[in-house]
């Protein structure tokens, strides 16, 4: 079972708050909440704060995903008591936001431009989908299981491309764990994707 509380702080950021198998107490937001608020005092350009708490048998997990201007930070921790998660997650939070801090104001200070890139979105239409199926379950026929197997573009996204420097490009990788990122680059004007590799190391791609 699934509880969400959402709201926002006044003009400033909105907080999301989704429990998993454990209900979001008022003793839990308002704690969760005082944590915010001492994290807003590093980056004040907060614009959204989403915290996941689940919990799975003797394990408590707390995820966080914090918004702030063009950036964004993932952390997460796991203990056996539900308090302690959001402490080890918010001090990974912390820890994380005072490690860039200086790198982060510098990027505001230079006001990083912004370029639109599409993105094709490859997915299949409910409609088509069920049409596929019925097809399928009509005919049996393994061949045009296979046929229909691959996706199609159906439609199209734009998406805001940032022009980063390298070194900007791997704090964000940082900030946000993500696998993978596309920017362009400041140094070379070419577009690039950073990825994340096995042993945590970082490797760049330029395409021609």
């Amino acid at each position: 079972m699934s509880h969400t509380s959402k709201h926002s702080k006044g003009e400033g950021y909105t907080l999301s708050l989704v429990g998993k198998n454990i209900e979001i107490t008022k003793p839990i937001r308002d704690y969760i909440e005082e944590k915010v608020d001492k994290v807003e005092r590093i980056i004040p350009q907060i614009i959204e704060v989403s915290v996941r708490l689940d919990v799975q048998k003797l394990n408590q997990s707390v995820d966080i995903l914090l918004k702030f201007s063009h950036f964004k930070v993932k952390v997460g921790a796991i203990t056996e008591n539900m308090y302690s998660a959001i402490d080890k997650a918010f001090e990974r939070l912390h820890s994380k936001l005072l490690k860039w801090k200086g790198r982060i104001q510098d990027h505001y200070a230079r006001g990083p431009s912004v370029t639109e890139v599409e993105i094709d979105v490859l997915e299949r239409m409910k409609d088509e989908v069920e049409e596929i199926n019925q097809e399928i379950v009509n005919e049996s026929n393994e061949k045009l299981n296979e046929k229909y197997s691959l996706p199609r573009v159906v439609k199209k996204k734009k998406r805001p491309l940032k022009d980063l420097t390298l070194d900007e490009a791997v704090m964000k990788m940082e900030l946000s764990s993500d696998h993978f990122m596309l920017y362009r680059s400041e140094e070379e004007r070419t577009f690039k994707v950073i990825y994340r590799r096995r042993d945590g190391s970082y490797a760049v791609i330029s395409a021609e």
